[in-house]
């Protein structure tokens, strides 16, 4: 017959469960962390798809106002609200190139400033397009190529850019 041994102890110890518990609590700490950063990564892919969105918006503005963009209005415009091309009468082609600035960057719903952080944005002609900074857009006002530049303030506080180029014939 097999008798135990009462002195002897059977199943865990504390020690090995506390050491159980760190083992999962740094488990949990980490994969906290990868949540955190998956987060950080998704926000900013966000905001940079919205970036070329809005810059697209631009791009298609002025596509659609030929006579402006071939007199260069669209360089560095003055964002200015013309209530007149929301009329039948319309309004001319500098008018329009300074109203689309102005719903492109103003408070309307789908401009620059609502719909990225700290966001800011400069259309112009320029042959070094991938320069600037929000302050100093670095335009040089040369060539047939107009750059959409959008600046905003990515999770980390630091200062992103998007920049769409397009030349016009």
């Amino acid at each position: 017959m097999n008798r135990s041994n009462p002195n002897k102890n059977n199943g865990f110890t504390l020690f090995e469960v506390l050491i159980a518990v760190i083992v999962l609590s740094f488990g949990l700490l980490g994969t906290a962390g990868m949540q955190i950063k998956s987060q950080q990564f998704n926000r900013s892919a966000y905001f940079e798809t919205q970036a070329i969105i809005i810059a697209h918006d631009m791009l298609e503005r002025i596509r659609s106002n030929v006579a402006g963009q071939r007199e260069g209005y669209y360089h560095m415009p003055t964002a200015t609200r013309h209530s007149t091309c929301y009329t039948l009468a319309g309004c001319d082609t500098l008018q329009m190139a300074q109203n689309d600035m102005f719903e492109w960057t103003g408070e309307d719903t789908d401009s620059i400033s609502t719909k990225l952080p700290g966001g800011s944005g400069t259309v112009c002609l320029d042959t070094s397009p991938d320069d600037g900074t929000p302050n100093t857009p670095n335009c040089d006002g040369s060539g047939d190529t107009y750059a959409i530049k959008i600046w905003w303030k990515d999770s980390d506080d630091s200062t992103r850019r998007a920049v769409i180029t397009a030349a016009f014939k």
